[in-house]
């Protein structure tokens, strides 16, 4: 996926904010559908996926939480 900007303003000032998609014309098409978007919280971090011993560690085990929840629910 590509990252395009999309240029607004408010109160004066102008924003960007950053969209995902593969091409331009996707990226128009996303453009059309925000309309009818939800503001569904605020951002409070970002874990880097490459974040060392400790992102695994913590994958490794929700997987395996998850794997005996799907093996109890057969």
């Amino acid at each position: 996926m590509k990252t395009y900007l999309l240029t607004y303003q408010h109160e004066g000032a102008e924003w960007v904010v950053e969209l995902k998609a593969a091409s331009i014309q996707d990226a128009r098409t996303r453009l059309g559908k925000l309309a009818f978007a939800r503001l569904d919280g605020e951002l409070i971090a970002k874990v880097p996926a490459e974040a060392g011993p400790l992102v695994k560690l913590a994958v490794w085990l929700r997987n395996l939480f998850a794997s005996n929840d799907i093996a109890s629910s057969r």
